[in-house]
């Protein structure tokens, strides 16, 4: 069955991250919700026992640490800074929000382990849904106003090839919600899944997934 849901995102990152120390960037995401299953963070703490989070959000940092989350803290994800090193830093759409992303990759690359891995999922440029938008909206050709870039697989391949990391997985993924307000967005995602198995992946999945380790 194609499913289209955030979950689905999650569930993909989380069969990649091995511990025991785990490190999520921007980890507060788009919901601070201990019920949540779309929430990245909460899912990363039950299965993992040693999982440390930064984040710029001042009031977000601040709801996790009144809720009981330890190891958070407010740092950016281009300069943290940790006396430990990782087996696994997973960064959840968070690439394509960044002024410097050189600087986030040399600086997770300085706290991965020798054989640690970093994790990233961005949005696919080439989804459906994103090129749709780009046409009806255009100039304004992202949904989000604090996205600073796009990526393809090429440009993620040529990016992290000039900071010694090499893919070692990439898949197209769902990263769609059904309950989104918008009306014309859930007539989409129903489409897509009545269509879904009849196209192409990169046209129906609209995020994109790597893993990425020290070359």
């Amino acid at each position: 069955m194609f499913v289209t849901t955030r979950k689905t995102r999650i569930e993909r990152i989380i069969n990649f991250v091995k511990g025991p120390l785990v490190l999520d960037v921007g980890c507060t995401g788009h919901v601070v919700d201990k019920a949540s299953k779309n929430w990245l963070h909460e899912q990363l703490c039950i299965k993992f026992n040693n999982v440390y989070g930064v984040d710029t959000s001042y009031e977000n940092v601040g709801k996790l640490i009144e809720l009981g989350y330890k190891n958070i803290s407010l740092q950016n994800a281009e300069d943290y800074s940790f006396k430990i090193k990782f087996d696994t830093i997973v960064a959840g759409e968070l690439i394509e929000h960044l002024s410097n992303p050189g600087s986030f990759l040399e600086n997770s690359i300085n706290h991965l382990k020798p054989d640690g891995q970093l994790i990233i999922t961005t949005p696919n440029p080439f989804s459906f849904l994103n090129q749709i938008y780009a046409y009806l909206k255009y100039p304004k050709t992202c949904q989000n106003n604090q996205h600073t870039m796009w990526f393809c697989p090429s440009t993620i391949r040529e990016l992290t090839s000039r900071y010694t990391l090499k893919i070692k997985f990439f898949d197209l993924i769902c990263d769609y919600s059904e309950n989104d307000p918008s009306k014309k967005y859930r007539f989409f995602v129903k489409l897509i899944n009545i269509l879904g198995p009849c196209l192409p992946k990169r046209l129906t999945h609209n995020s994109m997934l790597f893993v990425l380790v020290k070359s």
